[in-house]
């Protein structure tokens, strides 16, 4: 079965070339290969020089799970630093509403909020999980 251009539809015989168009890469023929600039083809990098993703670091981190009084902690820490509920918001980049429903339990941080109160409050609300 012959490749087709994914530009013109039309049969491509011999070489198709990878093209972006408009950010997207695109095998076609050469006449459609003009409407964009050339791609090249990535060769394999070694793996011992490529950075590890994401996904990969955060399956190698223990899995924590949020203290059951993550609430009296945030407040209890905020008060201890002197800051208000305001200024703690503005510290992590988060509406002052979010430290309100924080400190009261009726908002659960997800991990990346949580990370960041606990830097900004040097304290730890993300723990290990109790073995049963």
């Amino acid at each position: 079965m012959a490749l087709q251009c994914e530009i013109c539809g039309n049969s491509i015989t011999g070489n198709f070339f990878l093209t972006q168009i408009e950010g997207a890469i695109f095998r076609v023929c050469s006449s459609c290969a003009k409407l964009g600039s050339p791609v090249r083809e990535k060769k394999d990098v070694k793996p011992a020089l490529q950075k590890p993703k994401p996904s990969d670091r955060l399956l190698k981190e223990p899995l924590l799970e949020l203290r059951l009084d993550y609430n009296k902690m945030i407040k209890q820490a905020r008060e201890k630093l002197g800051l208000s509920q305001e200024q703690l918001g503005h510290k992590i980049n988060e509406k002052p509403s979010v430290i309100k429903l924080l400190e009261s339990g009726k908002l659960k941080p997800d991990d990346l909020l949580a990370r960041k109160i606990e830097h900004a409050l040097k304290l730890r609300i993300l723990i290990p999980p109790e073995s049963e």
